[in-house]
């Protein structure tokens, strides 16, 4: 079974760094790639956690969406978010949203340093930012405590 979580782990690895490079690139995250992205989170959670964690998801996809209407945020970043929180415990949500900030930050001091006129003509791309802190956070959850 270890095989087969290991394996999912590696295909969303893989998943998201396709992502990040679209995002990065393109200013655009696939739906296929969220779509995909769900086929291995589910499963994931379920074997890590025995649950799925609906309740962050829904809530995440509802406040996107309007931050989306407001014109604050893109609407896959929200899909991808929403997809991620399906497997992000309840504990850890805190977490998540904190690691994803201190990339983003990063992000944005990388960009403004070295990428100013892209970032100012098409946008952050907030993908990476998202994807690194959902690996940092699963990182560090699989690390048992002392």
């Amino acid at each position: 079974m270890n095989y087969f979580i290991d394996s999912l782990h590696i295909v969303l690895l893989f998943l998201l760094l396709r992502l990040c490079y679209t995002d990065v690139y393109n200013r655009i995250i696939s739906n296929r790639v969220v779509m995909a992205l769900l086929f291995v989170v589910v499963p994931l959670s379920l074997l890590r956690y025995q649950s799925i964690f609906f309740i962050p998801a829904l809530c995440t996809l509802f406040i996107g969406f309007v931050l989306f209407i407001l014109h604050i945020i893109g609407a896959g970043d929200i899909k991808l978010i929403s997809v991620l929180m399906l497997m992000i415990p309840y504990e850890q949500i805190i977490f998540f949203f904190f690691f994803t900030a201190i990339a983003g930050l990063l992000l944005i001091i990388i960009g403004w340093l070295f990428y100013r006129k892209s970032i100012k003509a098409r946008g952050l791309p907030y993908g990476v930012a998202i994807s690194l802190g959902f690996l940092t956070n699963l990182a560090l959850s699989s690390v048992p405590s002392a």
